[in-house]
This record gives structure tokens, sequence and C-alpha cells, in this order.
């Protein structure tokens, strides 16, 4: 299923990831905001960090999050895409 997406892909010199814009209440469920990082990982092929759109809130791996808190949210290269998300309630794999 296509969803649009609000992204930042950064590259830092050890490591290249995504940091992806959600609704703040997907970060409110530890398990729930893991399940849905393993589905993005899959989707971009590369770690994942969730950011919440109104708290800025960071879950994800520790030490990319540590990476993240020495920046704004506005200095992170964003932008909107649309993104292929399988659901699995759906079958979709």
């Amino acid at each position: 299923m296509r969803h649009n997406i609000a992204h930042a892909l950064v590259q830092d010199q050890d490591i290249n990831f995504a940091v992806v814009s959600v609704v703040d209440a997907a970060i409110s469920e530890p398990v729930q905001a893991q399940k849905l990082i393993e589905t993005l990982q899959a989707a971009y092929g590369c770690p994942v960090v969730l950011m919440g759109e109104e708290n800025h809130q960071l879950f994800g791996r520790q030490d990319i999050v540590d990476f993240l808190n020495q920046f704004e949210p506005a200095q992170l290269p964003w932008e909107e895409t649309q993104i292929d998300i399988p659901d699995p309630s759906r079958g979709e794999a």
C-alpha cells in the first residue's frame, strides 16, 4: 500500500539511516512503534528512527537517537515521498 511520508535520509560517516515523521501517538506504544520501524526498515533498506511530528520525540536505535539529538528537526534534509509499505493484516509481505 502506498503512503505519503515525510522523511529525512541521513548519511553519516558510519551509517546511513532514515528519520520518518509520524503522528506522536505512533511512538507512545513501544511495541507498536518497534513493529512500525521493522516495516519501514524493510521498505527503506536501512535503519529507521521515528520522530513525532509535533513533539519531535525520537524512537529507535539509541546510537542514532543520540546522534540526532545534536540537531534541530529543521536541520534535517526533509522531503515528502510515497513509499510502499506492506500491510500484514491484508496478507501483504
